[in-house]
């Protein structure tokens, strides 16, 4: 740990370089190689996803630039067909911007992007403005460039779909539709909606990017065919449609019975996790998790988890401030004490007091560096602990085995209190447990869902239990005997 800690003043460069610079996008690329590839393809697309491509590539040929939006379930072929489309258009000696609203999925793309990081979409202000300047370099790549590719779109404000649709028109001076770019997004609307911090189910709608005045303009293709299952599994995952178009539960609340045999009948923890807490087999407790509609809730368990594992805890405490918007610290330790700031632990920050032992499965909480999968969304394994520095292990995705060095940073939060909070931690969270939202885009062997507070917004029961892929790895623990099915219809037409 020695060399670890001596690698810190290293690793802060690291993280603080500029990462996020697109213009080194095609940097080592073999365009001959993508050229055959795109072409082989072309060639595996089904009927439904070669109808969207070829009026994709139809678009980009006339020049006059076209909105489209692949709409389609986990399994249908969204990603083959970005990346088949990407393949295509670098293999032509064009340029393309693949982005997504989520780490995770940025990171599924062919040198992926988040859309905030690109864009420098302006979160304080929920996305209403860029910061990005039109005469900067970075400017000046994205006005070059020939196709905008947008993952997880359903996921985005309808502000943000608004600010870029600014921001290329003043970047080209062109006034059309995203600076006549061609435009491609995808997603499933049966999945969580744009999280917003106040207001209910009618501003949630509101804020959907079906709300915005561009939405018209998309053209949609739908993505039905299941390119990933077959048998008992596709059955499943046709009853999980039926649950994300809402034909399940009664017609208001939703509210629906557990089957038996999805049912916990005790421990759920113990029935989720057995004796993968002391097996060592890292792999396979990677592979389970609980779910919880609620932060409050996946916190508990986590620390409940974490318990059952063999071995002490390590405690590392976080440096709380309250500051102002440009991050000096603000002298007001009258109305703010540092007792109160230790005791928040808001949405997407780590805890003050952050418990963690060797073999223990944490998430990040940052998109450090989401070309090298540092999303926020990924997952480890702790492997060392240090005072200053964590060594973990990727536990899935493309660099499962691979060890990183994770420092402690500082992290802001300014949502829903009077104030900016910095807090100096490690940017990780136990994932034992995790919220429902936070679970999209996950896949695991078993979930336990416990509903020990109800759903209550659109999508969670569908994205909830769509985590795996046949109903035996689900269990259920209700004390109701009940569980919601949320779904905003309206959003669905």
């Amino acid at each position: 740990m020695d060399r670890m800690e001596a690698m810190n003043g290293d690793l802060k460069q690291w993280i603080n370089k500029d990462y996020r610079r697109v213009d080194r996008r095609h940097e080592g690329v073999d365009i001959k190689k993508c050229e055959k590839e795109g072409a082989e393809m072309r060639k595996q697309l089904n009927p439904e996803q070669s109808e969207a491509v070829e009026a994709i590539l139809d678009a980009l040929e006339s020049g006059d630039g076209g909105l489209f939006f692949l709409d389609g379930p986990g399994g249908s072929g969204k990603t083959f067909v970005y990346n088949c489309l990407a393949n295509i258009v670098i293999g032509k000696g064009l340029t393309i911007l693949p982005m997504a609203w989520t780490g995770i999925a940025a990171s599924l793309l062919p040198n992926g992007r988040t859309v905030v990081s690109v864009c420098k979409l302006d979160t304080n202000n929920f996305c209403k403005s860029s910061m990005l300047k039109p005469n900067s370099t970075l400017a000046k790549i994205l006005a070059a460039i020939s196709i905008i590719l947008w993952d997880e779109a359903p996921m985005s404000p309808k502000a943000s779909l608004e600010t870029i649709d600014q921001l290329f028109r003043d970047i080209t001076q062109v006034n059309l539709p995203f600076g006549g770019k061609v435009v491609v997004l995808g997603g499933d609307f049966r999945q969580v909606l744009p999280v917003m911090d106040t207001g209910g189910a009618d501003e949630q709608v509101a804020n959907c990017i079906k709300r915005s005045y561009l939405w018209n303009q998309f053209q949609v293709f739908h993505l039905k065919t299941n390119m990933r299952l077959t048998g008992g599994a596709l059955q499943w995952k046709n009853e999980l449609l039926e649950i994300g178009d809402g034909k399940v539960g009664a017609p208001v609340s939703g509210e629906m019975g557990i089957p038996d045999s999805l049912k916990s009948h005790g421990d759920l923890a113990e029935e989720v996790f057995g004796d993968l807490l002391s097996s060592g087999d890292v792999q396979k407790l990677a592979k389970v998790a609980i779910l919880t509609p609620r932060n409050k809730e996946a916190l508990e368990v986590n620390n409940s988890v974490l318990d059952r594992m063999p071995g002490t805890a390590t405690v590392y405490l976080s440096l709380d401030e309250v500051c102002h918007k440009d991050g000096t610290v603000l002298n007001d330790s009258l109305n703010f004490t540092t007792e109160f700031l230790n005791q928040m632990t808001p949405s997407g920050m780590p805890p003050h007091e952050l418990r963690l032992k060797k073999g223990a499965i944490v998430m990040l909480l940052r998109n450090l560096d989401v070309k090298n999968s540092l999303c926020n969304g990924t997952r480890f394994v702790i492997e060392k602990m240090g005072a200053r520095i964590l060594q973990c292990k990727f536990v899935s995705g493309p660099r499962q085995g691979d060890s990183v060095l994770i420092p402690r940073i500082k992290l802001n939060y300014e949502k829903r209190i009077p104030f900016t909070m910095s807090r100096l931690q490690f940017p990780i969270r136990l994932s034992f447990a995790m919220t429902i939202n936070k679970s999209q885009g996950q896949t695991f062997e078993k979930i336990g869902l416990q509903l020990t507070e109800p759903i209550f917004s659109h999508g969670q029961l569908y994205v909830a239990l769509s985590r795996t892929t046949t109903k035996e790895g689900i269990r259920i623990e209700a004390p109701s005997g009940k569980m919601n099915n949320v779904v905003y219809s309206e959003v669905l037409q």
